[in-house]
C-alpha cells in the first residue's frame, strides 16, 4: 500500500493532480489580483492626472476639516505644499462678514442636499482678496467621522468685479438718467408757463393750450417767483391761446391775481375768448381787481403807460 493509501485512502497520483489544480487555481486568482492591482493603479493614475490638469482647485475633507486630498492648483493658490495641508486642518481665511452666510450654506449639505453651492472671499497669502465659487459634494452613504467631502472651487473674481461695476455703471446711469428727466420736467414746466420780461418792472406770461388745476398751481408758482426776481409791479396774464377754461381753472386765475397783489403788483388778463367770458359769467367769477383787456398787445401797452410803481434801491 503506497504512503498516499496510509494517510487518507487517496491514490497518491490523484492527490498530486488535486495539489496541481489547486496550485492552478492559485496561480490564476494572484494573476487576477495582480491584474486589478495594474488597473487600480492605473485607474488612480488617470483620475490624479485628469484631476491635476484641471484649473480647479480640487480637496476633500473630513467632517472635522481634516484635508485628505488637494491637487495641484490648490497647493499653488494658497502658496503650500502637498505635504503641508494633507492629513491637517486648514482653512482658507475669509473675512469675518462672509462667514455667517457661508456656515450657513455648508450646513445644508446630506442626504437631501448632496450638492451646494457657496460663493466667498477668501484672503491669499500675498494679502490680496479674491472670490472664489465652491461646488461642495456631500459623502455618499452613512458617512460617519471617516466620511470625505469633495469641493471644487473656482476664482471668479474677474466675474464679481464686472459685476459690480456693471452696478455701478447701472446706479451712476440711473442717477443721470434721474437728473436728465429732472431737467426735462423743469423745461416743459418752463414751456407750458413761459416768463418773459417786458420792461422795468413789467413781466408777461402768456399760456398756451389745455389749462387745468396742476398746470394752473404751476404757472402761480412761477409767477409769483417771477414777481420776486423781477421786482415786477405789473403783470400781464395772457390766456389768448387756451380754448376752455373751467370754474376750477377760472377760480385759479383769480387766486393767481390776488396772489400777486399780496406781492405788490397789478395783473392784467388779456386775450379773454368769448366762450371763456361765458364761463366766467355762469361761474359767476368775480375779477375785481384786475385789469381786464382784450390782446397781449394792449396789456403791455397798458403796462409802459402805467410805469413802475415803486422805485428801484439804489444800487451799491
Amino acid at each position: 500500500m503506497s504512503d498516499g493509501d496510509a494517510r487518507s485512502g487517496i491514490p497518491a497520483e490523484v492527490e498530486l493532480e488535486m495539489l496541481r489544480r489547486r496550485n492552478a487555481e492559485l496561480e490564476r486568482e494572484l494573476a487576477e489580483k495582480r491584474r486589478v492591482e495594474i488597473a487600480l493603479r492605473e485607474s488612480e493614475a488617470r483620475y490624479r492626472g485628469i484631476v491635476e490638469d484641471q484649473t480647479e482647485l480640487i480637496c476633500r475633507f473630513r467632517m472635522d476639516g481634516t484635508l485628505t486630498f488637494v491637487n495641484e492648483v490648490y497647493c499653488r493658490y494658497f502658496d503650500k505644499t502637498r505635504e503641508e495641508l494633507v492629513g491637517h486642518h486648514f482653512t482658507p481665511l475669509v473675512p469675518d462678514e462672509d462667514r455667517p452666510v457661508l456656515d450657513q450654506q455648508f450646513a445644508k449639505l446630506g442626504p437631501d442636499c448632496p450638492i451646494v453651492h457657496t460663493e466667498h472671499r477668501v484672503v491669499r497669502p500675498d494679502g490680496s482678496i479674491r472670490w472664489l465659487h465652491w461646488t461642495n459634494r456631500a459623502p455618499l452613504g452613512e458617512g460617519g467621522p471617516l466620511a470625505e467631502f469633495q469641493a471644487v472651487g473656482v476664482d471668479v473674481t474677474d466675474r464679481r468685479e464686472a459685476e459690480e461695476e456693471v452696478r455701478r455703471l447701472n446706479a451712476e446711469l440711473e442717477l443721470r438718467v434721474a437728473e436728465k428727466t429732472r431737467q426735462l420736467e423743469e423745461m416743459v414746466r418752463e414751456l407750458s408757463a413761459p416768463l418773459m420780461p417786458v420792461a422795468d418792472q413789467v413781466i408777461a406770461m402768456p399760456l398756451i393750450g389745455v389749462l387745468d388745476g396742476a398746470r394752473a398751481a404751476s404757472a402761480l408758482e412761477t409767477l409769483l417767483h417771477g414777481v420776486i426776481a423781477h421786482d415786477a409791479t405789473t403783470v400781464v396774464l395772457d390766456i389768448t391761446g387756451v380754448a376752455v377754461i373751467d370754474a376750477q381753472v377760472a377760480d385759479a386765475l383769480i387766486r393767481v391775481a390776488k396772489a400777486v397783489r399780496l406781492l405788490g403788483a397789478q395783473v392784467v388778463l388779456t386775450g379773454i375768448q368769448p366762450r371763456i367770458a361765458q364761463t366766467l359769467v355762469a361761474e359767476n367769477v368775480g375779477m375785481g381787481g384786475v385789469v381786464t383787456l382784450r390782446t397781449l398787445k394792449e396789456g403791455i401797452a397798458f403796462a409802459l403807460r402805467r410805469g413802475p410803481a415803486r422805485p428801484r434801491p439804489p444800487a451799491g
